[in-house]
């Protein structure tokens, strides 16, 4: 299969989860099936995106990362809870440009300190920043410093591209 009917198909799965048809595990196993013994191209404008969860929020992480990678993004997932330093390591790298935060707690220090060091290593500027997960609100986004903010991760992943290639186009 060529990358442009891997690509129709991946945003044909996307369409249905997005829209209530297809269950997140069916679709987050279909993508993979799909993808199985395919070459996966992402789009060398997006750069890499640095998925990570705090307090074991797998689920949200790999549906993040896998609309991320949908959508062109070369995604690096970090481990199940992630360490702060384990995240700042991966964000040094300079193809860096998005950093998705998945977690359930809406009183994470994790998240507090993360940002504090990301801006003392110099990178949080280049990176765009958003952060997920049930408890997460508008409000609870915005103190946290997140560039982008969305209820749902199709509309989050959306918001994070254009925000990139805005980014791009500005260079």
């Amino acid at each position: 299969m060529d990358q442009s009917e891997l690509h129709e198909r991946e945003i044909s799965l996307l369409n249905e989860f997005e829209h209530g048809r297809l269950p997140l595990m069916i679709f987050l196993r279909s993508i993979r099936e799909l993808r199985e013994g395919c070459i996966v191209e992402p789009d060398p404008r997006l750069g890499k995106a640095v998925v990570a969860a705090f307090d074991r929020h797998t689920e949200g992480r790999d549906l993040m990362a896998m609309i991320l990678s949908i959508e062109g993004f070369d995604v690096v997932v970090s481990g199940r809870e992630s360490r702060t330093e384990d995240i700042i390591q991966l964000c040094k790298d300079p193809e860096v440009k998005v950093l998705c935060l998945s977690i359930q707690t809406t009183l994470n220090l994790n998240v507090t300190e993360l940002v504090t060091r990301l801006k003392e290593e110099g990178i949080r500027d280049r990176i765009v920043f958003n952060m997920g997960g049930s408890p997460v609100t508008k409000r609870i986004a915005d103190e946290a410093g997140c560039d982008v903010f969305a209820t749902t991760a199709v509309e989050s992943v959306r918001m994070i591209k254009h925000n990139v290639l805005e980014r791009v186009d500005r260079v």
